[in-house]
């Protein structure tokens, strides 16, 4: 019985691996169409907004909107936008669909600004990679260049850069230009972290503008996902199964 027992309890691993290796195990996933076009609408759940120059999860942190815009119609972006925490909306504002997050600096509301996400591990297992994947979208040109750094943790303090989800935008013509549909930019990245059950995984989205602020790109987030990278799941207690039954 010792070697059927082995055969599946390797067996059970090996299922359990290959579902996250062909990408179907899908830990998380948000496009953001939920919120509310209120310009103080609540983001989803284990989303904050940070305007701190070092941004950490439990430090001064929104979980709201200040700003919302559409692409056409009432409500759109204009070269004269507020600057803040935006709500961008594809389309009129009132009755887009299709809607995401991010920001529009200004003098009165400065930068850098920070998105960040925390997932908690519930799989049962431990995992040491993900693969996040995430559109950046564009909603109004600036005359300033802009981008994106991309950053992961443990703690939601002590960051490492991933590289990788970084986005550059050189500066534009004028900073009147809306983009209707707004353009967009896929990002899939590996991110290696010990993640184990029952512990956070922090992400974030950094926006800054190359010396300033002002005449500023609107830019935001969207169609946000987070899958176990090919051979992320650790799977210590099968494998202790495993090497239970071959000592008996």
């Amino acid at each position: 019985m010792k070697n059927l027992n082995t055969i599946l309890a390797v067996g059970t691993m090996a299922a359990v691996c290959g579902a996250a290796s062909g990408g179907v195990t899908t830990l998380y996933s948000q496009n953001f169409n939920g919120m509310t076009t209120s310009n103080t609408a609540a983001l989803p759940t284990d989303w904050r907004f940070s305007n701190a120059s070092t941004p950490t999860w439990g430090g001064t942190t929104t979980n709201a909107v200040t700003q919302n815009a559409g692409t056409s119609g009432t409500g759109i972006v204009t070269g004269a936008s507020s600057g803040g925490n935006y709500l961008w909306v594809d389309g009129v504002l009132a009755t887009g669909t299709d809607k995401a997050i991010g920001f529009l600096t200004s003098g009165s509301a400065a930068g850098p600004r920070s998105i960040m996400f925390a997932y908690t591990n519930s799989t049962g297992y431990d995992l040491a990679s993900f693969t996040a994947s995430w559109d950046y979208e564009k909603y109004r040109s600036g005359t300033r260049a802009f981008g994106w750094t991309f950053f992961a943790s443990t703690d939601g303090t002590n960051w490492s850069a991933v590289t990788a989800g970084d986005q550059s935008y050189s500066a534009d013509a004028n900073s009147t230009t809306v983009s209707n549909p707004p353009s967009s930019i896929s990002k899939s990245v590996t991110i290696s972290a010990a993640v184990a059950n029952g512990s956070t995984l922090y992400l974030r989205w950094t926006y800054t503008g190359v010396g300033g602020s002002t005449n500023a790109q609107g830019l935001g987030i969207d169609n946000f996902s987070l899958v176990p990278a090919p051979g992320a799941l650790a799977l210590l207690g099968v494998a202790g199964i495993v090497g239970a039954r071959r000592r008996r």
